[in-house]
């Protein structure tokens, strides 16, 4: 009778499982598996065998590192929460397979996954008193590495160190399993780059730099020896906390490289004889050991905040600590240099006022540099707090918001309102009083450049008493600002002339980036630091934060405002012509708040924008800046023309230094509100494709949230359930205007062309 061919598995199955756990039994390395103490079966193992499952999680990554790049493809940074690098096997040095294999697993290219004779070896030889083998596989080994990083739970690790006879049968079968899967070469690599050696090295790699300073490539015999040595025990073996049991252990495997013919006599002398020359080594981890450390943490932010590296805060977290990105940022270190030399000449890292600083390139978003006169960490001239990104009241710099406004609603440049040294705007709040000029300044008629040049208080509140209050925080929010109080006990009525003064807080990162629309013909992109991102394994390319770069406000309304900045370069103006940047145009304009509580300058060319904030970090009021010294000299009453702008002018002609100069944008004094303002129609309860065609052909930008309305809501799917500004609002020429549709709706919906 012809034996089936199941059967006939089963049986050289139960053979070979037999064997494994019958030498192991007869040692008494194992107990009874399967639950008794009698003789087990053929049937017994092979339907126990057949039982288990049989696929590793070879899917799951292991934790990798986060590098990242600065523009130029240079590393300043990096994240792990283990450090492991891993490694091809043509970079991994043939001394350190060799040692491997002769220590871990001698017949490693000629058994199936377990080694019955291996077991038996060391089982024999773990019964006398010379030193203890192991049993397992270098495919048992990586299983057992590969089961602990997939668990769960402690329960689920005690189970993947295979401690029972029940685990160690689970064990196999995985090992048999996965050298069908894999190649011999593909199970040493993945070996070599996930086993432990102490210290926190992780693998090969970051073992060859965390012991001798070096890589998995260069490793010498003795170097090899030594980390082959430290995989039975990398605490009893560490190189430098116990180095003479480290050379006896590497001798032993130097022993064992011999015995097997990878070393003759003369070479396993020589290698016995050599000290250990270990060489601690590190790879920075974190923002604390960058190069630069606030720029870093505004990357880190972005990884942990932006929806394109996980839909959660958890699955964010998660990517950031288990890393496998190499991250190109905008950092530019020629900008960071400029930075970095203008604010620690005006100020030391002790001075009890900070500088903090931020450069974005117009048309982009791409924050290329922050700066501030402090170190990273804690302690005296230190933080790890990045002023770039914190808010503060920005005073005059919101002044151009007020005029885009103005010149959105008709109100032209050339437009002129009384600039008397007080006023009181009789529908809106004031101080008592009334509002003042800096210096009690009588301008008489002036028109909006001439008060952008002097920094006109009671102008430009009579030029926001025209406009309306909220039409000039929806313009800051079109231009990126977003943490002017909406909702809430502080939310804006409509009531705070004080607005266009400057009395809300914002980072010195949203304000470049709102000045630098003026200089792009109007487009605003969201400020971010990551332009590129790769898997670091395969090159394949991953989602980066989206720059949403889109026509804010008209180019006619951007180009008259940026050209009004020009003044504040001119004589007689807040800055005057020494502050101006020599051989090029740009605009700027400076910023005083209330009793000298801070200074600010935002200046732009087309090429870049720069934000720069000064004040004491415990805060402006209790510590204003009437008495301070900079640049080795006592300052009193601080405006921004004394520090902020010549900290601004010495950054910008730094990163700018031999890039060829472009022209400001020229005023354009004839647009009208028929040409650049509209009312946002109500479009809410339409279907998505009604509600686009109606805002373009109003001259709007629609665009679709990818989040709907909450599942309760009992609008059908695919209609507008909310709008974003409300209808009714004053919108300028092709603003974004955001839909939210009603829940169920297809989002990836797209607007009609727009007709041109």
């Amino acid at each position: 009778m012809v034996e089936a061919p199941v059967e006939r598995r089963r049986k050289r199955l139960s053979a070979y499982v037999g064997a494994v756990l019958a030498i192991g039994l007869g040692v008494g390395a194992l107990t009874a598996p399967l639950g008794v103490a009698a003789a087990v079966t053929g049937d017994d193992i092979a339907g126990y065998w057949d039982s288990l499952p049989s696929q590793l999680p070879l899917a799951k990554s292991l934790p990798q590192h986060t590098v990242l790049l600065d523009k130029d493809g240079k590393e300043f940074a990096r994240f792990y929460s283990e450090n492991r690098v891993d490694v091809k096997l043509a970079d991994i040095s043939p001394n350190f397979i060799d040692a491997l294999i002769a220590t871990e697993d001698a017949r490693f290219y000629e058994h199936r996954g377990a080694d019955p004779m291996g077991i038996l070896r060391a089982a024999l030889s773990n019964s006398g008193s010379g030193p203890r083998q192991g049993g397992s596989t270098i495919t048992q080994q990586l299983v057992q590495n590969i089961l602990i990083n997939s668990a769960r739970d402690a329960t689920e690790q005690r189970v993947a160190r295979g401690n029972t006879p029940n685990d160690k049968i689970r064990e196999i079968k995985y090992a048999v399993n996965l050298e069908k899967k894999l190649s011999k070469d593909q199970i040493l690599t993945r070996y070599a780059n996930t086993v432990y050696f102490g210290n926190g090295a992780y693998g090969v790699e970051a073992a060859a730099r965390t012991f001798f300073n070096t890589t998995a490539k260069k490793l010498t015999v003795t170097q090899a020896a030594t980390l082959v040595g430290l995989l039975r025990g990398p605490a009893i073996y560490d190189p430098f906390v116990r180095p003479d049991a480290s050379r006896n252990r590497r001798n032993v495997v130097l022993g064992r490289m011999y015995a097997v013919g990878k070393l003759d006599d003369a070479a396993l002398a020589d290698a016995r004889k050599a000290p250990l020359a270990v060489e601690r080594g590190s790879l920075p981890n974190g923002c604390g050991t960058s190069t630069y450390p606030f720029y870093c943490s505004l990357v880190r932010q972005e990884i942990l905040t932006d929806p394109a590296f996980g839909a959660t805060a958890e699955e964010r977290a998660d990517r950031l600590s288990r890393g496998g990105m190499t991250l190109t940022t905008a950092l530019d270190r020629k900008a960071m240099t400029a930075a970095n030399t203008a604010v620690s000449r005006a100020l030391t890292d002790t001075n009890r006022a900070a500088l903090g600083l931020a450069v974005v390139t117009p048309g982009t978003g791409q924050i290329t540099a922050v700066a501030q006169n402090r170190g990273w960490g804690s302690g005296p001239g230190k933080t790890e707090i990045t002023y770039a990104t914190s808010t503060f009241q920005p005073g005059s710099t919101m002044k151009p918001f007020t005029l885009a406004t103005a010149l959105e609603q008709g109100i032209p440049a050339t437009t002129k309102l009384d600039a008397s040294a007080f006023y009181t705007p009789p529908t809106l709040a004031a101080p008592e009083g009334g509002y003042s000029n800096y210096g009690l300044k009588d301008y008489g008629l002036i028109d909006a450049r001439e008060a952008i040049k002097v920094s006109s208080n009671t102008y430009f509140v009579r030029l926001i008493e025209k406009t309306g209050v909220l039409p000039v925080a929806d313009m800051a929010a079109r231009l990126g600002i977003t943490s002017l109080p909406r909702t809430g006990p502080r939310a804006l009525t409509g009531n705070e002339a004080y607005l266009t003064l400057g009395a809300y807080e914002i980072s010195p990162v949203q304000m470049a980036n709102a000045y630098a629309t003026f200089v792009s013909g109007g487009t605003e992109c969201r400020p971010h630091t990551i332009v590129a991102a790769v898997r670091s394994d395969t090159g394949a390319t991953l989602p980066t934060p989206d720059a949403d770069c889109h026509q804010a406000i008209a180019p006619a309304v951007a180009n008259t405002v940026g050209d009004a900045l020009k003044q504040t370069f001119t004589p007689g103006a807040t800055i005057g012509p020494g502050g101006a940047l020599e051989g090029r145009e740009s605009g700027a304009k400076t910023g005083t708040t209330n009793a000298y509580q801070a200074n600010w300058v935002v200046g732009v060319t087309p090429q870049a924008a720069t934000a720069v904030w000064l004040g004491d970090p415990r805060g402006g009021a209790a510590y204003p800046l009437t008495e301070l010294t900079a640049y080795g000299r006592r300052f009193t009453n601080l405006t921004g023309a004394e520090v902020a702008a010549p900290v601004w002018k010495e950054t910008m002609t730094g990163l700018l230094k031999g890039v060829k100069a472009v022209p400001m944008p020229k005023a354009n004094d004839v647009a009208t509100s028929s040409s650049t303002s509209r009312y946002v129609p109500d479009v809410r309860g339409l279907s998505a494709e009604a509600a686009m065609s109606q805002l373009r052909a109003n001259d709007l930008d629609p665009v679709i949230e990818q989040r709907t309305a909450p599942a309760q809501s009992p609008i059908a799917p695919g209609v507008v359930a909310a709008q974003s500004p409300a209808a009714g609002a004053v919108s300028g020429y092709r603003q974004q205007v955001r839909l939210t549709l009603s829940a169920g709706s297809d989002t990836s919906i797209r607007p009609p062309d727009r007709k041109q």
